[in-house]
C-alpha cells in the first residue's frame, strides 16, 4: 500500500467535524475514486494529505505515506514533500495561475522552488518533457502564453503538467474537470488512464461527478458528513451498492442517464 488512512479525524475551531474517523488504503498504481456531495470532507482530505490544514484545527489518527507516518511533520518535511512525492490538481486551473505571468515563468519558478535543475536548459528539457506527456506539443507557444491566452482545456493540460514534472508517486486531483465542458472533460479523463499507465502514478480522484468515477477509477471510497459509508471495487459499487447512502447517488445517476 502506497497510502494508508488511519481513523483520521479533523475538526476545524468552530467545531466543525469535516472529516471522522477515515480510514481506507490506497494501492500502488491505482485510481481511487473519493465521492462525496458538497460539505462531505472531501477536499479537507485532500488538504490532511498535503499539510496545508489550518494551523488552529484540530487532527488525529494517521496517514501512513510510503511506510512513514506524515500526520505530525513539521513546515520544512512537508514542503519537501508537497509537490514532489505527492503532487496537487486543483479544480479551476485558470484561478491556481498568475494572470500577469507566463506559462514557463511560473512552470520554472515551480523547479526552481524544487531544486530540480542545474541549468536552464535542463529546466526547459523537463518543462518540454511534461508538456508533451500530457499532449501539449505546442510547447513554444505555451509556455510564452498567459494563462488568458490559452483555453481552459489547455490550463488544466499545464496545471497536469507542472504537477507531474518532479515524478510524484502519489497524485491528488480535487474535481479536476469540473470547469471544463464535456468534451474536454472526457480528453482529460483518458490523459489520466495514460498518464497512470506511463508514470506508474497512483492517483487519489476527488469528484462528485459518478459517471466519471466509473469510467476512470479502480476502486471507490464513499464519504457523507465526514464518514466513510462504502469502499468497493467500481464495477462492484454500480452493480450491488451496500450503502443505503450510495444506493441513493447510484439511483440519481441512473435517473439522469
Amino acid at each position: 500500500m502506497i497510502l494508508q488512512i488511519k481513523n483520521l479525524t479533523v475538526e476545524y475551531a468552530a467545531g466543525v467535524k469535516a472529516l471522522d474517523g477515515v480510514s481506507f488504503d490506497v494501492r500502488e498504481n491505482e485510481i481511487l475514486g473519493i465521492i462525496g456531495e458538497s460539505g462531505s470532507g472531501k477536499s479537507t482530505l485532500a488538504y490532511s494529505l498535503l499539510g496545508l490544514l489550518p494551523y488552529d484545527c484540530k487532527k488525529n489518527g494517521g496517514i501512513i505515506f510510503n511506510g512513514t507516518e506524515i500526520i505530525s511533520l513539521t513546515d520544512k518535511e512537508w514542503q519537501k514533500l508537497r509537490g514532489g512525492k505527492i503532487a496537487f490538481i486543483t479544480q479551476d486551473a485558470a484561478s491556481s495561475l498568475n494572470p500577469v505571468l507566463t506559462i514557463g515563468y511560473q512552470f520554472r519558478e515551480i523547479l526552481k522552488c524544487k531544486s530540480a535543475f542545474g541549468s536552464d536548459r535542463e529546466a526547459g528539457a523537463i518543462i518540454s518533457d511534461s508538456f508533451k506527456k500530457v499532449r501539449l506539443f505546442d510547447v513554444g507557444r505555451v509556455t510564452n502564453s498567459y494563462p488568458h491566452q490559452l483555453s481552459g482545456g489547455m490550463l488544466q493540460r499545464v496545471c497536469i503538467a507542472m504537477a507531474i514534472a518532479l515524478s510524484p508517486q502519489l497524485l491528488i486531483a480535487d474535481e479536476p474537470t469540473s470547469s471544463l465542458d464535456i468534451t474536454i472533460e472526457s480528453q482529460i479523463v483518458n490523459l489520466f488512464k495514460e498518464l497512470r499507465q506511463q508514470l506508474s502514478l497512483t492517483v487519489l480522484f476527488i469528484t462528485h461527478n459518478l459517471g466519471l468515477v466509473k469510467v476512470l477509477c479502480d476502486r471507490a471510497v464513499v464519504l457523507k458528513a465526514g464518514r466513510v459509508k462504502e469502499i468497493q471495487e467500481t464495477s462492484g459499487l454500480f452493480a450491488a451498492p451496500r450503502d443505503e447512502y450510495t444506493k441513493s447517488l447510484i439511483s440519481s445517476l441512473k435517473e439522469l442517464e
